[in-house]
């Protein structure tokens, strides 16, 4: 069920980071967008991408995805064999049974389902951020063999030497082509195309991007009057695997060539366009750099500090970075900080690479966001909701406890009763004996006897058999046959179990040892019951020794006429009416004694069974109140301390100020009404995590809609801040702390990614937007913080949606040799190329040249 309260948190925080989306055209990219994920490690990239655009852009359904890896299996080589001989990229979702599996090998190399030059989905069947399948494509090099000395020279060698896996590709590019027009009407601008590729600098993939960019450009360029690509470079520092030397040889070498491929005059043609009848035409480019920009991110930002969310950041910079680059500007949203700096792209390209300066100038950036921790939110008024109820089930309880009796007919008076209906009365249980036969016994044998054994004198064994085959024996047939044990099981289902009011929880409150108050429980009344019958039955018993024990001539019988014989008989016959009724109807009250504590005792048991289920059911009902308690406060615990503060506090505020404007419009007993929570404990003891899901829609409907969640960002960020505050307190936190800490946070969190020398970064520019309201309060501090001494330019993007603020800072205009993993490898990479390893498939330049063309 933990699963499913994350499913559900991570829903709720979806849905409201994308609350004022609808209709934002500021959130949507102008021109359409293809990604490139160039290696088998970009894979994981691309899924991350994917479900990061979805959430973030109007329109990313328009997007279009092509992952280009190397093949790893024979198998993969048999079903690239298929389509070679097909020319046409197939759909994944046409392909037989057993391709299905081939492909589930595939997918455990890759991480993803797919086959060369198809459209795909992931492993799990799912849709990478609701993104439709067919947006995604997937194309597989030939990989020659697997020499690590000469892994990127091979991989080049072998691309270009392989007609029929080019004629894959090209028919392939060709089908995203026409895939992207497609979605004309997600855009406001067709007339250029931009493409955005993404790679790892250590991934000998790289080896093909003057090819791939080419060619792509040229196909793409077909249908689109100007198509502009950017590089993003991945690199991973934090290397504690035994190839890092090697890694970061590679990562090397791929540097080396950036500075080739982006120097003014490169160019690059090569005949890598391939047509089904073997005709070949080139792909070109330039005179220009290959690249409009090249952006390099790493997992440890300009401080030295590896990122807690690793690569995940980068993601998360790349969609920022092509949103401010890419997305569609309306003016009149902008707001008056907008004129501060709108996002100017030629003009940041200027100051990174002035006209006279030499040298290729890169680009870094650093993403931050700062927003409503809506998991936590959703998890804490799950928590908060499920207890209120618990509390109004509890005041149910309070005091029921003494109506249990009355409730279920189960007044001690009743008892008394119900044993009398299967019990004759003391008469009518004596009076079929009277006509018992007896010894012939006189009276003058008799009169010395004791009770008992005149009894047994007269009748031996025979009265008391009389009696228990017709009077007790039936009495308890009656007993039983009244089945009154069932008949209290089944009014309390009826009237406790079944009313959603009561059900299980308050059966296991009224059912305690104690009643409360000094009062007696229903179970302590019948235990008490039961000693009460046992003790007079033990009474009633001495009182039948004792009378057994009596002198027949000491009763109080009447004696006969003056004739002997009839007053003989006469004595007797009085004698055996006053022994039946006195013995006898002892016996019959004992016998009522004896059923009335077979009652308490079937009473006992069976409310015993029933405290049992309830006490079942409760502890359910703990289990799951403690699984929302711990997963809250985990949630609550994720939140950083400032964003995370008070949340437990305000919530149960609020939550509480909902179901209390909700009471005042509906019957006290809405909560238990099966459109709403229905009756929780049954339920839950049923099926909880099927009542879960009824728990999560009623927060859902009812509680999460309610305008206290609609309050904006800084709003609801400083009065849960204050929840606690009484208000003489001077220690709460003010506005303008607050907007400090959030300044300061944003500002930290943004560093860029990727470590430089400083002090050999001369042509450093910097720029830093926002990504929120521009006319809220916090984006007003934010310009005014050092509006006098900036050093850089500020901007905001203008965004209608209230759940958090985002913060892009760029930093352009380093060269490579800045970077300390520059630096650093460059001793690896010397070795290795001492030692006979291969890293290129181009001519470098030996000195500052800053052209050339590939061999």
């Amino acid at each position: 069920m933990r699963e499913k309260l994350v499913a559900f948190a991570n829903e709720y925080a979806a849905e409201t980071d994308s609350t004022g989306l609808d209709g934002d055209e500021q959130r949507s990219i102008h021109h359409p967008l293809v990604f490139l994920f160039l290696g088998d490690k970009s894979a994981e990239a691309l899924q991350t991408m994917a479900e990061i655009n979805n959430r973030r852009w109007n329109n990313s359904t328009g997007v279009v995805y092509l992952h280009v890896g190397t093949e790893r299996s024979g198998e993969e080589s048999g079903n690239q064999h298929t389509e070679q001989e097909s020319g046409t990229p197939r759909d994944w979702r046409q392909a037989d049974p057993q391709s299905s599996e081939e492909r589930s090998g595939h997918a455990a190399d890759s991480g993803y389902r797919g086959q060369p030059g198809s459209e795909r989905s992931w492993p799990d069947g799912s849709d990478p951020g609701g993104l439709h399948a067919g947006n995604i494509y997937t194309w597989t090099l030939p990989v020659p063999g697997n020499n690590p000395r000469s892994a990127r020279p091979d991989l080049h060698d072998s691309f270009r030497s392989n007609r029929e896996k080019l004629l894959e590709l090209n028919v392939l590019l060709r089908r995203m082509n026409s895939r992207i027009s497609e979605f004309g009407r997600l855009y406001s601008n067709l007339q250029r195309l931009n493409i955005a590729v993404v790679t790892r600098l250590d991934d000998p993939c790289n080896v093909l991007l003057p090819e791939l960019t080419a060619l792509m450009e040229t196909i793409f360029g077909e249908h689109f009057r100007s198509v502009i690509v950017d590089l993003y470079g991945l690199l991973e520092e934090k290397q504690v695997r035994e190839e890092f030397a090697l890694r970061a040889s590679m990562s090397f070498s791929f540097l080396r060539e950036l500075d080739v491929l982006q120097s003014r005059d490169y160019t690059f043609s090569s005949p890598l366009q391939v047509t089904g009848e073997g005709i070949t035409l080139p792909a070109q480019h330039g005179p220009s750099p290959l690249f409009d920009t090249v952006y390099l991110l790493s997992d440890k930002d300009e401080r030295g500090i590896f990122t807690e969310n690793g690569m995940k950041g980068s993601y998360e910079t790349i969609s920022s970075l092509n949103l401010l680059k890419y997305r569609h500007i309306k003016a009149e949203n902008e707001g008056d900080s907008s004129k501060a700096g709108t996002y100017n792209h030629q003009h940041f390209k200027q100051n990174i690479a002035p006209p006279g300066e030499e040298g290729v100038g890169y680009v870094s950036a650093g993403y931050s966001r700062v927003s409503r921790p809506n998991q936590a939110i959703a998890l804490t008024v799950l928590y908060h909701l499920y207890h209120h109820v618990r509390e109004k089930m509890e005041e149910n309880v309070q005091g029921g406890a003494r109506l249990l009796p009355d409730l279920i007919s189960m007044e001690p008076q009743l008892w008394d009763r119900e044993i009398e209906s299967v019990v004759p009365g003391r008469e009518q249980a004596v009076e079929e004996m009277y006509g018992l036969m007896h010894d012939p016994v006189s009276y003058g044998e008799l009169k010395s006897m004791s009770l008992k054994e005149a009894e047994f004198a007269l009748f031996q064994d025979s009265a008391r058999r009389f009696f228990d085959m017709n009077v007790r024996q039936r009495a308890e047939a009656a007993f039983a046959e009244r089945g009154f044990a069932k008949r209290l099981e089944r009014i309390v289902k009826e009237r406790i179990i079944e009313d959603p009011a009561y059900g299980y929880y308050a059966l296991k409150g009224w059912l305690a040892e104690e009643g409360g108050a000094g009062s007696r429980s229903l179970p302590g009344e019948l235990k008490q019951q039961l000693k009460d019958a046992a003790n007079r039955a033990d009474q009633l018993r001495g009182e039948l020794d004792n009378f057994y024990g009596e002198r027949v001539d000491r009763q109080p019988i009447g004696k006969g006429s003056l004739f002997g014989w009839k007053s003989d008989k006469a004595s007797v016959k009085n004698l055996i009416r006053y022994l039946l009724d006195e013995a006898y109807g002892l016996r019959r009250d004992l016998l009522v004694l004896e059923l009335k504590q077979k009652l308490m005792t079937a009473y006992l048991d069976k409310l015993e069974e029933l405290r049992e289920l309830a006490a079942a059911a409760v502890r359910q009902m703990d289990s799951l109140e403690k699984l929302l308690r711990d997963t809250s406060r985990s949630g609550i615990t994720a939140a950083s301390d400032y964003l995370g503060r008070n949340i437990n506090e305000y919530y149960e505020h609020v939550v509480k100020q909902i179901l209390t404007e909700m009471e005042g419009r509906r019957e006290s007993r809405f909560y238990f009404d099966e459109r709403f929570l229905g009756n929780v404990s049954v339920e839950i003891d049923r099926d909880a995590g099927q009542w879960l899901r009824k728990l999560m829609a009623a927060a859902r409907r009812d509680v999460l809609v309610h305008p206290l969640f609609h309050q904006t960002f800084e709003a609801e960020l400083l009065e849960r801040a204050n929840v606690a505050a009484s208000y003489d307190n001077r220690d709460v936190l003010s506005k303008e702390d607050l907007f400090r800490d959030l300044y300061t946070t944003l500002e930290n969190e943004a560093a860029i990614r990727i470590d430089v020398y400083h002090s050999t970064h001369r042509n450093r520019h910097e720029e830093k937007y926002f990504f929120g309201d521009s006319r809220s309060e916090f984006i007003q501090y934010a310009f005014a913080v050092d509006g006098g001494s900036r050093t850089y330019k500020l901007g905001c993007v203008h965004e209608k949606k209230p759940g958090g603020i985002e913060k892009l800072r760029l930093m352009g205009g380093f060269r490579l040799e800045d970077l300390m993993v520059y630096r650093n490898s460059r001793r690896y990479y010397e070795t290795y190329t001492e030692n006979g390893y291969r890293f290129h498939s181009m001519e470098l330049p030996e000195t500052g040249t800053d052209s050339t063309k590939l061999s």
